[in-house]
């Protein structure tokens, strides 16, 4: 095996791990602080309500109560943050491991490589051996900001040839065209997003509609 693929195998655990410890400390992360923003948030609505009775409206107390659901579907995750700490520390501390075996790799010494081989099976049956728990809702996209932006992973991104396809999430991209879309509809002169499509029958201002013809048969008035 050359210095080449070993790097690159390397390269590439060294992603699937760190990738694995980000996602279990985005959820943590989530678990941990989304909880309080909840609360601060519904306490918050709920006085400016009893402050502005024009605030005081069904459309307010079903954003609250939308609020308070995802609260409550959130809390058996919430008691499981501890896990999700420990699991991110222990892959964390693989990620650590293999990048010290990146940088002991010399393609001119046929003995690291094949130690670097050793290690690098033994690192990868620590990280199948690892307790993984399932993510917490939108993590993933957390998880993609801290592994790009909280390491110094240059190495790993030019070993693997990473682009910012691979730094932006699929998901993301589909959020950002997906809202820049609905602000076209919007926005648009054809007013699409008017209620029940009343431009079809009342055309908005500045929506194309057809001008009526002129009568001819009309007397002129004197």
């Amino acid at each position: 095996m050359t210095e080449q693929t070993i790097k690159k195998q390397v390269a590439r655990e060294y992603y699937n791990v760190l990738y694995s410890a980000k996602l279990h400390f985005a959820s943590f992360d989530i678990c941990e602080k989304l909880p309080t923003i909840i609360s601060g948030i519904s306490l918050s609505f709920g006085v400016i309500g009893l402050a502005f009775a024009e605030l005081n409206s069904k459309a307010l107390a079903s954003l609250l109560l939308i609020i308070g659901i995802i609260g409550i579907i959130l809390k058996p995750r919430e008691l499981q943050k501890e896990r999700y700490e420990a699991t991110g520390i222990n892959l964390t501390d693989i990620s650590k491991k293999l990048e010290h075996i990146y940088c002991e790799v010399n393609g001119q010494d046929t003995a690291s490589v094949t130690k670097a081989r050793a290690d690098l099976a033994q690192l990868q049956a620590e990280h199948r051996a690892v307790d993984t728990m399932s993510p917490v809702l939108m993590s993933s996209l957390y998880a993609h900001y801290k592994v790009f932006s909280e390491h110094n992973s240059g190495w790993m991104i030019a070993e693997l040839g990473l682009g910012w396809r691979d730094k932006v999430p699929l998901g993301l991209r589909l959020t950002v065209i997906g809202g820049l879309l609905a602000t076209l509809l919007w926005v648009n002169p054809l007013c699409v997003t008017s209620k029940t499509w009343a431009w079809v029958s009342e055309p908005c201002v500045g929506c194309w509609q057809e001008q009526p013809e002129p009568n001819l048969d009309r007397e002129p008035t004197k």
